[in-house]
């Protein structure tokens, strides 16, 4: 199977190194990237990279990032990670886990075909007999109202 991205990284090869001598090679500079994700992305059988692989990526085969990221239709005009502004110092650890996480969820894209759950608003209609649960305070359950 042939990708954009795998064919740029086919094409970016010019040693003709093994997906064990990219792996090896990005590992020496400090990533984490193994041989069989390489070799999946070469062949073209992979999925969306995240962004340690496509830096692996650019690093060994000095690929610009910005031409990865447009190879595996991601945005390309941003490279450099997300810094918050410097009001930021004033959230606590578990705000800031907060955030993290937004942004992971900004980022995750259902799959084609993934059937996305919508959270359930509370009806006002007196025959919904849908018992509701909450969290309490301490992290037990509160009995249905």
């Amino acid at each position: 199977m042939k990708t954009e991205l795998s064919e740029l990284l086919r094409a970016s090869n010019k040693a003709g190194s093994s997906a064990r001598a990219i792996a090896r090679a990005a590992q020496e500079q400090g990533f984490t990237l193994n041989h069989d994700t390489a070799a999946r992305y070469l062949r073209g059988d992979h999925g969306k990279p995240d962004e340690p692989t496509l830096r692996a990526f650019a690093s060994v085969l000095s690929i610009p990032l910005e031409k990865l990221r447009q190879a595996a239709d991601l945005p390309s005009d941003e490279v450099e990670s997300y810094v918050p502004p410097p009001e930021s110092s004033r959230l606590t650890r578990r705000q800031r886990r907060a955030v993290d996480e937004v942004i992971r969820a900004m980022l995750q894209t259902p799959a084609v075909g993934e059937v996305v759950a919508l959270p359930r608003r509370k009806s006002s209609d007196a025959t919904d007999t849908t018992p509701s649960t909450r969290a309490a305070r301490r992290g037990k359950a509160e009995p249905p109202d």
